[in-house]
């Protein structure tokens, strides 16, 4: 089985265009808010593509990875010591309950 695109498939042609500073500057921002590059952004422009923004900002979304890997981080070292034979400990179960309302507040951000 053979990954050819056929022939049809083929983007062949180029389009170049020029911008000004301050036209090529709103094209980027307004493509990365799409988390596009800035050519498949002015592609999908072009084609008149439906495009969706985001839920989230980059920088949003990089918070949410950041918080939920920090919230997975103190799970694994509160389930590494159960396993261990330790006994929970109020500061382990004050840790889960903080872990649980923060779950419950990015839960809320992430429906509305």
């Amino acid at each position: 089985m053979t990954n050819i695109k056929a022939n049809s498939d083929k983007q062949t042609k180029r389009i170049n265009f020029r911008l000004n500073e301050l036209e090529y500057e709103k094209l980027s921002q307004s493509a990365s808010t799409y988390g596009l590059k800035v050519s498949s952004y002015a592609k999908q422009l072009a084609l008149k593509s439906n495009l969706r923004k985001p839920y989230f900002s980059a920088s949003d979304t990089q918070q949410i990875i950041l918080e939920l890997t920090r919230q997975g981080t103190n799970l694994n070292q509160i389930t590494r010591k159960l396993n261990q034979g330790d006994p929970l400990t109020p500061a382990m179960l004050a840790e889960i309950k903080k872990m649980q309302e923060a779950q419950r507040q990015l839960w809320r951000q992430l429906q509305k």
